[in-house]
């Protein structure tokens, strides 16, 4: 098992998604391979919701999650337990 992947679900699942679609970004410009990685994980996100009575996140709270695990050494693994602590949370509408 690598180092950073969460043990448990659903940060497992996001992180997976992630990785799955890191593996793909030689060959791609970077606004591509950006893009699809926010993808997977919005999808992996969504998907997790559903499965275990989470909130939905928006991708404007996916790319949040990620701007905050930049840097990290275990930024793949930050990222999905910033995901899913979100969602664990209220949703921060205005009123």
């Amino acid at each position: 098992m690598p180092p950073f992947r969460p043990s448990q679900e659903p940060a497992r699942s996001i992180h997976d998604a992630f990785q799955l679609e890191a593996r793909k970004r030689k060959g791609r410009e970077a606004e591509v391979w950006i893009a699809a990685e926010l993808e997977a994980v919005f999808e992996a996100a969504r998907l997790a919701a559903g499965q275990n009575g989470l909130r939905p996140l928006s991708m404007d709270e996916i790319k949040s999650a990620e701007r905050y695990a930049r840097g990290s050494a275990d930024y793949g693994a930050k990222w999905a337990y910033t995901v899913v602590d979100a969602m664990r949370q209220p949703s921060q509408r205005a009123v």
